[in-house]
């Protein structure tokens, strides 16, 4: 999924303005953060394939004639092949044949693994928090670090996790990010206010990956 142009440079800077003015308020770290898709499921693919080959094993079997070139019938499994690994690539076909367990085991395996590659356990006070959309999944991941866990019940975020959620589905992607990034402030602003001689640890800037 072409996720770098997802929004584009006007959006992003609105975005990068949403996390500015909600970091005013509060010494917390907010991350976005947008991914095309949070694993390969190469086994999806693999699946289609086989689904594919055996079709067109099948179909030459059933409409099997003597009469008819040999080459024929020696393609029909390839071609299925190439059809089922092509059509589970289709990113709504993939979402419907990935089991929800391995959806969200990924997710968070990519939110975890964002969290540590952009240094938000390394906040002065453990107060990063990274607000993670994945695109293929459909999926919203907000994870805090164990500053704010101590003093943030984890069900608080999934408020965050609902305005971007319902804005993605309705094409708003933007507003909704935005949104979310600022009702964060204020959550985090009730905790952790941003003290005279506070100073940005992480960039504001919306983060892309594939």
């Amino acid at each position: 999924m072409d996720v770098q142009n997802f929004f584009n440079s006007q959006e992003k800077e609105r975005i990068q303005k949403a996390v500015d003015a909600a970091e005013e308020r509060t010494a917390g770290e907010i991350v976005p953060m947008i991914v095309g898709a949070s694993a390969r499921y190469a086994e999806v693919e693999l699946s289609g394939m086989m689904a594919g080959l055996i079709a067109g094993i099948a179909t030459g079997l059933v409409y099997w004639n003597p009469w008819e070139p040999t080459e024929l019938y020696l393609a029909l499994p390839a071609v299925g092949g190439l059809l089922g690994l092509l059509l589970c690539r289709i990113p709504g076909m993939k979402r419907l044949l990935i089991p929800k367990k391995r959806i969200d085991a990924a997710v968070l395996a990519r939110s975890l693994a964002a969290f540590t590659a952009h240094g938000l356990h390394y906040t002065k006070a453990h107060t990063g928090i990274l607000i993670l959309v994945s695109l293929l999944e459909h999926r919203v991941e907000v994870l805090a670090d164990k500053g704010i866990n101590e003093k943030v019940l984890q069900g608080v975020w999934d408020e965050i996790v609902n305005i971007l959620t319902s804005g993605l589905k309705s094409g708003k992607a933007c507003d909704a990010f935005c949104q979310a990034i600022e009702r964060c402030g204020e959550i985090l602003a009730m905790h952790f206010p941003r003290s005279p001689d506070d100073h940005d640890e992480l960039a504001d800037k919306l983060i892309t990956e594939k």
